[in-house]
């Protein structure tokens, strides 16, 4: 089933609303689309087929606090948009709604959120999480959307998902990435983290790589890594000194030799490494001098 992907700006106009179809809607920004988020979605796709409605969602971009808060700082993404959209159709989302967040949108009243945005794209039942917030300065929030939004439509709020006592959250997710605890992530994640670089050197058994800004990065250390190529899996290591952590350059370093098309690679962050950087040294002899005339 293709994913029907509508991108939004304030203020919304009926060329993206005249056709849209009575539908529950799933409400978040959902980034990692994590164990939390996925189960907020299956309820929101169980109400959709004991409703006979279509399942969409509704996510923004860029991230709120690039446009409300203090820092200009550009914001990661566990899951950069492709690949969220990727996830939710996985799930079983019919229609993904993207809603640029910008200015306008932030200073839009909660009521004008409903009005517009909910009933625009005709939500028959809407879906979220006991913490979702909407409308000017986050004014709206579960307890507004069951009052006001009655007169239009249904709503599902979820409570506050828990692994061991714990909430699970993208700003958990965050801080285990920050601390290169990869192992941990798939209890919450669902699956390993990844991220994607760019290669600026490879030769045999050994890659040099920029990993790309848009996602979180690991803390300098050693890491145990997957990556895919031509369909098939590759495990490896991943370094990164103190020193080289201003380059941004990490060391990819795998036990077999095998063609790496393309400019672009896809890692799958897997655990820390018992192996220490002194180790890496002999790994690393045969191809440190073409390195560095890189």
């Amino acid at each position: 089933m293709d994913l029907d992907i509508i991108h939004v700006q304030h203020p919304l106009t009926s060329i993206y609303t005249a056709e849209a179809e009575p539908c529950v809607l799933a409400l978040g920004f959902f980034d990692g689309v994590h164990l939390g988020h996925q189960e907020l979605i299956n309820l929101a796709k169980r109400i959709a087929i004991q409703q006979d409605l279509k399942l969409a969602a509704m996510t923004f971009f860029p991230h709120p606090k690039q446009i409300i808060g203090n820092d200009q700082t550009p914001h990661t993404y566990i899951t950069p948009l492709e690949q969220k959209a990727k996830i939710m159709q996985d799930l079983g989302v019919e229609t993904l709604i993207v809603v640029n967040f910008d200015s306008a949108f932030a200073h839009l009243s909660p009521s004008g959120f409903i009005e517009d945005y909910l009933c625009g794209f005709n939500c028959k039942h809407a879906v979220a999480g006991f913490d979702f917030r909407y409308g000017h300065k986050g004014e709206g929030n579960m307890e507004t959307l069951k009052i006001e939004g009655k007169r239009f439509f249904e709503v599902a709020e979820m409570n506050k998902f828990e692994i061991d006592h714990e909430k699970v959250s993208s700003t958990m997710l965050r801080n285990l990435i920050a601390d290169g605890r990869f192992a941990d992530i798939p209890s919450y994640l669902g699956t390993y983290f990844e991220s994607q670089g760019t290669i600026n050197f490879k030769d045999n058994q050994h890659v040099l790589v920029t990993l790309s800004e848009t996602f979180p990065s690991p803390p300098p250390g050693v890491y145990l890594i997957e990556i895919q190529n031509e369909g098939n899996p590759y495990e490896g290591i991943a370094y990164q000194t103190m020193d080289e952590s201003i380059q941004e350059n990490w060391h990819l370093q795998f036990n077999d030799s095998f063609p790496l098309e393309g400019k672009k690679i896809h890692i799958k962050w897997k655990s820390e490494s018992k192996m220490n950087l002194n180790q890496l040294t002999d790994k690393r002899a045969r191809s440190i001098s073409k390195v560095h005339a890189y």
